[in-house]
């Protein structure tokens, strides 16, 4: 019960591997993995011993108005195969294994979603911070020009022009905070409430694709498939039924003029051969059998997919890497050329809507650099997510 607690406990989500596990908590998988197991223990036990399903127990009495003629007692059960009880419980240890690997790659198919979610929030809250700060500059430039046209030392079409791009910033601000509350619903029903700080992951190594938690899965179901293949081609066999029983008869009975007999008791030993096939069991074979030839193929493809995957997560990364670079230095310039520009316009060199023009400018590399930012961090977990790494 204390484990159950604990295991229920709420989890406080700082990292993207907290809410990997809130996620993984209330997902179907681990909801269905105690009923995994609970098959797998229960074919674990049918494989056991010499026959198949439990022994069932007979008894027949034959009387007549005087009394007891014939007592039987038998007990009766399906024979198995030889190594038809191994074949059970191979299979039973292969239902343990693919519901463990089933849940691991629902684990990391899991971690895709929140990865996703996790940057997407990131992004619009990037976006949102930097809408509000260019609103906040546009704001006290309209009220600089404002209170510079009265003054009668800046025209009024300044002015409207300030007034306009303190709206367009205004109106970018609402679509941003609207973006926001889109990709803070997704995360929410993903992994609940996020935390305040969305930190990175550290770029994994690159590793084998066959260490994928995904591919093990894969290979897990179809080996799974496999034994179940084995284990149903037994029931499509003719199945011999044995059975062992004691009889107890005596004779005089019913007769007045002979005295009753005294019970007499026998050994039965017989057996039941079936005059032919169960069609249904060999027709459950045979779609095994296709199950498992499916389910090979399908691991052989995934592991094509998962090279691929992994070779276009790289090469993301790798332009993530070279966009974040270039916005670095188009910001960086931009914002040289507008502390040159806005010096020329304190000489009066330089006219007002040019400096407007050179802040739009600025402000629009601002954002993309903080769109790139975010972009570079989603391919690192895009990347980690291609080689099968958990946060």
């Amino acid at each position: 019960m204390a484990g159950a607690q604990e295991a229920a406990a709420p989890i406080a989500v700082r990292t993207l591997h907290d809410a990997v596990e809130v996620a993984v908590q209330q997902s179907s998988e681990a909801a269905s993995l105690p009923a995994l197991r609970a098959q797998a223990e229960a074919l674990r036990r049918s494989g056991r011993g010499p026959f198949v399903g439990p022994p069932v127990i007979s008894a027949d009495i034959l009387t007549r108005s005087q009394g007891v003629i014939e007592e039987e007692t038998s007990v009766s059960a399906g024979i198995r195969w030889p190594g038809e009880g191994k074949a059970i419980r191979t299979y039973a240890g292969r239902v343990g294994e693919a519901a463990r690997s089933g849940l691991d790659a629902a684990r990391l198919r899991i971690a895709g979603s929140v990865r996703e979610a996790w940057w997407a929030l990131a992004a619009a809250r990037a976006a949102v911070a930097v809408n509000r700060d260019q609103v906040g500059i546009s704001s006290t430039i309209s009220k600089q020009v404002a209170r510079l046209v009265g003054a009668g030392e800046q025209a009024r079409r300044d002015l409207l022009l300030a007034q306009a791009e303190t709206a367009a910033a205004q109106s970018r601000l609402s679509q941003a905070e609207a973006e926001l509350a889109r990709a803070e619903a997704a995360y929410a029903a993903l992994a609940g409430s996020p935390p305040e700080d969305l930190a990175p992951e550290i770029q994994a190594t690159v590793t084998d694709p066959k260490n994928s938690p995904a591919l093990r899965a894969a290979l897990d179901r179809a080996a799974l498939a496999d034994a179940r293949a084995t284990s149903l081609t037994y029931g499509a066999r003719l199945r011999l039924e044995g059975s062992v029983g004691v009889r107890r008869e005596r004779g005089g009975v019913g007769d007045p003029t002979v005295s009753p007999e005294p019970f007499r008791n026998a050994l039965l030993v017989g057996i039941k051969v079936p005059l032919g096939r169960n069609q249904a069991a060999v027709a459950d074979a045979a779609a095994a059998q296709s199950d498992a030839l499916g389910a090979g193929a399908e691991a052989n493809r995934l592991r094509i997919r998962l090279v691929a995957e992994q070779r276009a997560a790289q090469a993301r990364l790798e332009a993530a890497e070279r966009s974040l670079e270039q916005a670095q230095a188009r910001r960086a310039a931009l914002a040289e050329a507008l502390a040159l520009t806005e010096r020329g316009r304190a000489e009066g060199e330089v006219g007002f809507i040019e400096a407007l023009r050179a802040r739009q400018t600025l402000s629009e590399a601002e954002r993309d650099l903080a769109v790139a930012r975010v972009a570079r961090f989603a391919a690192i977990s895009s990347f980690n997510q291609a080689m099968g790494v958990l946060p």
